[in-house]
This record gives C-alpha cells, sequence and structure tokens, in this order.
C-alpha cells in the first residue's frame, strides 16, 4: 500500500531557539530522509530560506498564507498540487500576536489526498483562553477540515507521568510566572470536535520526554485527522 508521509514543524524562521544560529541545513538533513508529501511549516517568512527549504525536500508546491511578512507566518509545502488555498487570520487582537490558518485540498492520483482538506495553524504561546478562542475563530469543522496540523502550544494531560507532569510542568511554569497546564483545547479537539492525536494512536505508551517536541520537554505539535482512510498514512 503506498503511504502518505506529513509532518508538521515550526522552524522558528531557520534559527535554533537555544542559540539563534541559522539551522536550515540541519533541519533538511534530519526531514529529506523522511520522503515527505507534506509538510506544514510555522513561523515562516516567503524568503530564500522557504524556497531552499522546500526545493531541498523536494516539494514543489508550495503556499504561504496572508501571514507571511509576519513573523507567525505559515505555509504548506506538498509533493501534489496545492487546489484552492484558503487563508483566515484572527480579528481580535491577543497579546501573542495575529495568528493564521490555512485550508487547502491536494490535487494529484494518490487515494490519501482524495476528497481531503488539509489545514495548518500556529496557536498563542502566552493564554489558552486565546488559544480557544483562535480555533473556534478559525472553525476546522465547519470548514470540514480533515487533517489539521501545527504548533497548537496545546498539552495532553496523557502525555506526561504524575511526577514528570508536576516536575517539568507545573513547577517549571510557576518559576516562570507562567500559564499553570491547561487542556481545554486538546479536550475540545478531541472529544466534543472528535478529531483524533494521531501521534498517540500510533505510539499510545509513549510518555515524558519520549514526546516532547519543545525545549521545554513538552509536546505541543500536534496532527488531528478525522478520517477513515488513516491507514495511507
Amino acid at each position: 500500500m503506498t503511504r502518505f508521509r506529513l509532518a508538521t514543524i515550526n522552524v522558528h524562521s531557520f534559527n535554533n531557539p537555544s542559540d539563534y544560529e541559522n539551522n536550515i541545513e540541519e533541519l533538511i538533513s534530519i526531514l529529506k530522509p523522511l520522503d515527505l508529501d507534506l509538510i506544514a511549516v510555522q513561523e515562516i517568512q516567503k524568503n530564500n530560506h522557504w524556497s531552499n527549504f522546500c526545493k531541498h525536500l523536494s516539494l514543489p508546491f508550495t503556499h504561504i498564507g496572508s501571514g507571511g511578512g509576519n513573523y507567525y507566518g505559515i505555509g504548506i509545502a506538498s509533493r501534489y498540487p496545492i487546489i484552492s488555498p484558503y487563508d483566515q487570520q484572527t480579528s481580535f487582537a491577543s497579546v501573542g500576536g495575529n495568528r493564521f490558518f490555512i485550508k487547502c485540498c491536494l490535487g494529484g492520483d494518490h487515494p490519501f489526498v482524495k476528497d481531503r482538506i488539509f489545514a495548518v495553524t500556529h496557536l498563542d504561546h502566552l493564554n489558552e483562553n486565546d488559544r480557544l478562542k483562535q480555533i473556534k475563530e478559525f472553525s476546522p469543522v465547519g470548514h470540514n477540515v480533515n487533517i489539521l496540523m501545527g504548533d497548537m502550544n496545546a498539552l495532553t494531560r496523557d502525555d506526561y507521568s504524575d511526577d514528570y507532569y508536576q516536575k517539568n510542568l507545573v513547577q517549571v511554569r510557576e518559576k516562570s510566572n507562567w500559564e499553570t497546564p491547561c487542556f481545554d483545547l486538546s479536550w475540545l479537539l478531541t472529544t466534543r470536535w472528535a478529531f483524533q492525536d494521531a501521534f498517540k494512536q500510533i505510539n499510545p505508551q509513549l510518555k515524558d520526554e519520549s514526546v516532547a517536541t519543545s525545549r521545554y520537554g513538552t509536546r505541543i505539535d500536534y496532527i488531528q485527522w478525522v478520517s477513515k482512510l488513516f491507514n495511507h498514512v
């Protein structure tokens, strides 16, 4: 069976979050062997870094949303033609900045892309209430989205053992004066809107540092899906 390989990544403008050095070559070296069919990208701007990134991953079809000049810009790169892209921006102000949403279909003859709507977003990094307002305004359910990808800055409680949760989430956030751990967004997506967490479905036993996608030891990046054709992924 032909697989369809997709991923999501926050590239932080191709700067390593730890030292702010350009890391585009490192990212390409990690992602290229995966032979991806589609990648959703956050914190991207329309420049040579973006075009070189897509070129080296052999993803010729690209779309950057209306936030292409914004630090929080998002984009999609695909092996297959991008059809009818739709861009949306939050209509309200947030301390964490404007946020964006892209949805599109894909052309081509791969069975996975038929009658599918793909979407990418990047939600607020400061406040769960703003994240909830943003995702509700973007309304992936209202847009009939089948695959929702992106850095959602959301937490899932089942990702963490009790000890890890207390030490690496509760205590770290208290010391840093950040928001307390919240799970409302992940609950909304998976319980109320019936999206399924692709990573947890494939890796149900993994927890703690094994699931981390951020430098703070938490998982905040997701691929959520509603589809009967998941076995093509």
